[in-house]
């Protein structure tokens, strides 16, 4: 049977993996920045 606490001491994060998440991350955050800056440009338009 499988001693998870034991499992867990074992694991060692992938590095690639951090750095992928943070930039995921800052996409996102440009991504709704954007839609914001284009909400507020059409209605400054019209």
């Amino acid at each position: 049977m499988i001693n998870f606490d034991d499992e867990i001491l074992k694991f060692k994060p992938i590095i690639e993996i951090d750095d992928i998440e943070d930039s995921v991350t800052n996409d996102e955050i440009y991504d709704i920045i954007d839609i914001i800056k284009e909400i507020t440009m059409d209605r400054n338009r019209g």
